[in-house]
């Protein structure tokens, strides 16, 4: 705590110490959330909640419009059946906090403008964002850009657009959370920290594993972020970021068609 000390004289010439405390600057962390659906309005909500508020200042959203191409939608959550409200949580919910949000190409200087110039992040925080970021946006938040993606009990497993589905082939039972590194590889970022297991119900697609494991992520995302920043802030800029187990980076094989896809 800062403290400034005033001197008041009291009797004898002895002299009296207050103590009165001195508001610190706004230390919170700029955070950026890239997200759609259920993934990016639970953690943009975490990230607004009374553990992360003061901790954490939300500069601005980037959010998928699927009528647009650049969103693969085809490939991706939105081919399954789904509401349109589902569609609008993250842009009505960030204009109801009176949140900055973006709809459009990320890769394009109009938005590298706002996130540069305007946004300015120390944090960047993506969850369920149908484009694939530039490597110059990657490299700009100084704590780092992370993704949350549905994965095995390890990592790296099940990368790309639709790994539900993957694992729902595969006969899989369960699923967890990955928080995993961005990269200019698709999702071949370090492992940073892992959810508890969730169940995956026979017959289950993509977007009804969302509706039910996001929900239950509320802990986990408000645990983790603040860890996150309680260790970036602690190591030196070079050190490995690690929540829960050793480091793993891998690379993913991609082909053309998925150059410009990001995991759910």
């Amino acid at each position: 705590m800062n403290i400034v000390l005033s001197t008041t004289p009291r009797g004898g010439g002895n002299l009296r110490f207050a103590i009165h405390p001195i508001p610190a600057p706004n230390l919170r962390t700029r955070v950026a959330v890239f997200g759609s659906f259920m993934g990016g309005y639970h953690v943009l909500r975490e990230l607004l909640s009374c553990d992360l508020a003061d901790q954490v200042r939300v500069v601005g959203v980037a959010t998928d419009d699927p009528t647009q191409a650049f969103t693969h939608a085809s490939v991706r959550l939105w081919k399954y059946p789904h509401t349109r409200e589902e569609e609008l949580l993250v842009p009505r919910f960030a204009a109801g906090r009176g949140l900055p949000f973006f709809t459009g190409r990320v890769n394009a200087p109009e938005f590298h403008s706002m996130f540069f110039d305007e946004w300015q992040p120390d944090l960047c925080l993506m969850a369920t964002f149908g484009q694939k970021i530039p490597p110059s946006l990657i490299a700009c938040p100084k704590l780092g850009f992370y993704n949350f993606h549905h994965s095995g009990a390890t990592w790296p497993s099940y990368p790309g657009p639709d790994p539900i589905a993957a694992m729902v082939r595969d006969g899989q039972k369960h699923l967890v959370l990955t928080i995993h590194r961005v990269t200019d590889v698709i999702d071949g970022g370090e492992f940073v920290a892992r959810s508890h297991r969730v169940a995956i119900p026979e017959g289950v697609n993509a977007v009804e594993m969302h509706r039910i494991t996001w929900p239950q992520m509320g802990p986990f995302i408000r645990q983790a972020v603040g860890a996150m920043i309680e260790a970036a802030h602690d190591l030196p800029a070079t050190a490995p970021l690690l929540l829960q187990e050793a480091a793993t980076p891998y690379g993913m094989a991609c082909g053309r068609d998925s150059a410009e896809r990001l995991a759910a």
